[in-house]
């Protein structure tokens, strides 16, 4: 590592197991070799690490430490896990994971593994971005403020981002002047509100299928654009749809969203408003975020989903939002717009996207490197 960062082991693996990529890296003495793969082509990470550890580079290689980033809460002080977005091909999914169980069919020693909740680790690599003295290979990289307010020294910073899932953590300042990461599994809250007869609607549509709990990250993830859609196609049954149900039915549960996104950029009809009023959510979710954890030092937005809709969001700001006179945007209008209460709190949240695909694996080697 750089900048006088040293792994305190001698080599170590860190993961980013999400419900659709598992992204691995091996730290060694001669550098770093990483692999990316399918989680729903596994049964569990016992044969995900071991096909992994038998590379050809890093084969017969047992590391001293591994630190992994897993969709799903922590519990046990980072020794259990529940991998809730983890679909194998057979529509199963993923049991609950132990290191020790992981640590004996690997032949690790006990308590070389650890797990992080996936968004926790992408903290971790937000705070080597505040942190002057980390090294560039624990900061996430490709970030991009897409509203700017000016960050309060010492204030709650945030992160939420969807991708399989929505994902969330929160960051405090100690008092030695860096950030402490937390956990937030504020993406399994009912946090979504209905504005319209037509958004009751949707929402009965989802609580018919999911039940009457109904977490926000079923709207605000690839599921949620994928369902959105459906709920749109039942609503103007006159638009054919049997080409994009058809590409859909082909692809894998994960990969429905882009399936849509595709039929959108193409102009279908349908697909349009889903990922219209997905956006839309999504704003609607970030200042609730906002408000949350009162994050006046930033929120940052991560997960794969809204870099790859910028074809849509990312337009002129040629509007204003209505309670603070801010040139935006529909998306940024979006998120300004709270009412005449809480309009102007949120207005000095700074809104900073993450495009890093590799920030959850930065945040995992940069908590490594603490412990």
């Amino acid at each position: 590592l750089q900048n006088g960062a040293v792994l305190h082991m001698s080599c170590v693996v860190v993961g980013d197991i999400g419900g659709t990529n598992a992204r691995l890296q091996f730290w060694g003495p001669s550098g770093c070799v990483r692999r990316v793969y399918r989680p729903s082509s596994f049964t569990g990470l016992a044969p995900l690490l071991q096909k992994f550890l038998s590379e050809d580079e890093i084969a017969n290689a047992r590391p001293s430490g591994v630190v992994l980033a897993i969709c799903g809460p922590i519990w046990n002080e980072g020794r259990s896990n529940d991998p809730n977005n983890v679909v194998m091909a057979d529509n199963l999914r993923w049991p609950p994971q132990h290191t020790h169980e992981l640590e004996a069919a690997l032949g690790l020693a006990p308590y070389t593994m650890r797990f992080l909740n996936d968004f926790e680790a992408i903290g971790y690599s937000i705070s080597g971005m505040l942190d002057p003295l980390s090294s560039p290979n624990v900061r996430a990289d490709n970030v991009t403020t897409l509203y700017e307010a000016e960050p309060q020294v010492g204030a709650p910073v945030a992160c939420i981002g969807a991708g399989t899932g929505l994902g969330a953590c929160f960051l405090t300042r100690s008092g030695q002047g860096r950030y402490v990461v937390h956990p937030s599994e504020a993406g399994m809250t009912f946090t979504f509100y209905p504005r319209s007869d037509l958004e009751w609607k949707m929402v009965q549509f989802f609580r018919e299928k999911y039940g009457v709990l109904l977490e926000i990250e079923r709207l605000v993830s690839g599921l949620g654009i994928a369902d959105m859609f459906h709920f749109f196609a039942s609503t103007e049954p006159s638009i054919p749809t049997d080409d994009v149900l058809a590409a859909m039915a082909k692809a894998h549960e994960n990969d429905a969203a882009a399936v849509v996104a595709q039929y959108a950029q193409n102009g279908h009809a349908l697909c349009l408003r889903a990922i219209d009023f997905f956006l839309e959510v999504y704003a609607r979710t970030l200042a609730t975020a906002a408000m949350t954890f009162l994050s006046y030092g930033g929120l940052y937005i991560a997960g794969g989903i809204l870099p790859k809709l910028r074809w849509r969001w990312d337009t002129p700001k040629t509007l204003t939002s209505q309670h603070t006179n801010i040139a935006c945007n529909t998306f940024l209008k979006t998120y300004l717009d709270q009412g005449e209460k809480m309009s102007e709190p949120v207005a000095r949240v700074p809104l900073i996207l993450i495009d890093d695909d590799d920030a959850g694996l930065k945040g995992c080697l940069n908590n490594a490197t603490k412990t």
